[in-house]
């Protein structure tokens, strides 16, 4: 099969002819061993008005080179203008289209470096990454994404931070109805930190459910603590109609209420026994500042 730029070539210099006809999309032929992403496609098998089948009908000019170009991917079913190469159908290639599914786009650097869009009728997605080579493997790592999400109403930002010191990902995702950012560990996707802003509240969420926890509402603030190698030793406050604080699982106003109980039965035979009196009301005032 010829190289794009032959087929360019003659056509410039008069040598080619062009033959176009009409035919229906029947399948999108996605590139699955992609070392990319497996949904990208690069050729369409079509149906013309006649019955012929013509496979791998191209979506750029060099189906070849997978690493960059321009792709629009038709609709399935729908309807394309195919334009056929000096009368060689397997030199086929789209030349307009009725409705179009996604478009794609790479660019790639001498250094190795990409640059993705994509965008389709749902969402729009920008990506920075780095071709590596490693024992004769080729991985691509990220560095910065960015994707508009017309259907759930959000914008989501990524950064990949690969240091060995500073091994992170920072994503920030801005919704219509809240802003969300966490950080995350690569190597096991623990989330480090993970902060939530809406309407209602502002939390605060260290190590995944454990560690420190902060929640912040028009109606309460309230802090955890949990020690991850010591399930037992745990911290709860919460500041809402009443203060509460719990630690290792005692409540601060049950103990404080407990002693001045026993304080109150304390019987002195000579001298001046507890005034239970101010006792009761001391006792009755904490039960209006704790719970």
């Amino acid at each position: 099969m010829e190289g794009a730029n032959t087929i360019i070539e003659q056509i410039a210099n008069g040598e080619g002819t062009i033959q176009t006809y009409a035919a229906k999309v029947i399948a999108v032929n996605r590139e699955e061993k992609s070392t990319h992403n497996s949904e990208e496609a690069f050729t369409v098998n079509v149906l013309r008005s006649d019955g012929a089948e013509i496979k791998n009908v191209r979506l750029k000019a060099s189906v070849q080179d997978k690493e960059q170009g321009v792709v629009c991917v038709p609709k399935l079913n729908s309807w394309v203008l195919v334009s056929i190469i000096e009368t060689t159908e397997t030199r086929a290639f789209i030349s307009q289209y009725s409705e179009i599914e996604k478009i794609f786009l790479r660019i790639k650097d001498n250094e190795n470096k990409f640059f993705e869009l994509q965008s389709d009728v749902n969402s729009t997605s920008l990506l920075f990454k780095k071709e590596e080579k490693k024992d004769k493997k080729i991985t691509h790592k990220n560095s910065t994404s960015l994707e508009f999400n017309g259907v759930e109403k959000a914008l989501n930002v990524k950064f990949w931070n690969e240091e060995e010191e500073n091994k992170v990902i920072h994503e920030t995702t801005i919704g219509y109805d809240k802003v969300e950012t966490l950080f995350i560990n690569p190597d096991d996707d623990k989330v480090l930190q993970k902060t939530t802003l809406d309407a209602t509240k502002v939390a605060v969420d260290f190590d995944e459910g454990l560690g420190y926890q902060t929640l912040m509402d028009k109606d309460k603030v309230q802090f955890d603590y949990q020690n991850e190698n010591a399930p037992d030793e745990k911290l709860h406050f919460k500041m809402e109609k009443l203060f509460k604080v719990e630690a290792n699982g005692k409540n601060l106003k049950d103990e404080i209420e407990g002693f001045i109980d026993v304080v109150s039965k304390i019987v002195v035979v000579q001298g001046t026994s507890p005034d239970v009196g101010k006792l009761i009301t001391i006792k009755n005032n904490i039960s209006k500042i704790l719970e």
